[in-house]
């Protein structure tokens, strides 16, 4: 069994597409194993995400990758095709993205669930996301869109990219947590 991190963003909440966040989920067998609704503030935002320049760099890179997929030149839209200037603005506005409203955050179980949960989810750009995931069907926000309103591309689901960040991201949202086990008739179906 494996366990990864889901975070409802505040435009999700806005929407009223937290029904069929968790449904996806649910649809596919992963078990919901906590969750809750919380405000947070600039440092707990701050530190849920790394902000390392490795980090911030990977940010300039996809935002580099993202614009040259959809043809638009990144120097004349944000003045600067630097990874780290370009990194370093996504991360400035996600945390104050995340500051828009309350967000829900979830531990979900079950096996492979971190690639599941990412796949579900679809790419962070909507516009380059499948079609049948949460961010093909429900946005259609692109690096160019937001970059032009001065804010990051509305990613309204976070997920967990890998297992080392998912125990990290667990770890951080809820501590020492005993997560409860509990019998679904869909595990007798599946994992016995």
């Amino acid at each position: 069994m494996e366990r990864t991190l889901i975070i409802i963003k505040p435009d999700a909440l806005k929407r009223g597409l937290v029904g069929k966040i968790i449904e996806t989920f649910e649809n596919v067998g992963l078990k919901l194993m906590a969750a809750k609704m919380l405000r947070p503030d600039k440092r707990v935002i701050k530190n849920h995400y790394p902000g390392a320049k490795e980090w911030i760099r990977e940010m300039g890179e996809k935002t580099l990758s993202s614009f040259k997929q959809s043809g638009v030149n990144v120097k004349e839209k944000m003045e600067t095709d630097d990874p780290d200037k370009l990194g370093q603005f996504v991360y400035d506005r996600l945390i104050k993205y995340w500051m828009e409203g309350p967000i829900i955050v979830m531990v979900w179980q079950g096996p492979d669930a971190i690639q599941i949960a990412r796949k579900l989810r679809g790419h962070t750009i909507p516009l380059l996301a499948q079609t049948g995931t949460l961010h093909s069907d429900y946005s259609f926000d692109s690096s160019t869109l937001s970059s032009s309103l001065d804010r990051v591309v509305k990613t309204f689901v976070h997920a967990s990219g890998n297992k080392e960040e998912a125990e990290r991201e667990i770890k951080y949202w809820f501590g020492k947590t005993d997560f409860k086990s509990y019998e679904r008739e869909i595990d007798e179906l599946y994992l016995k």
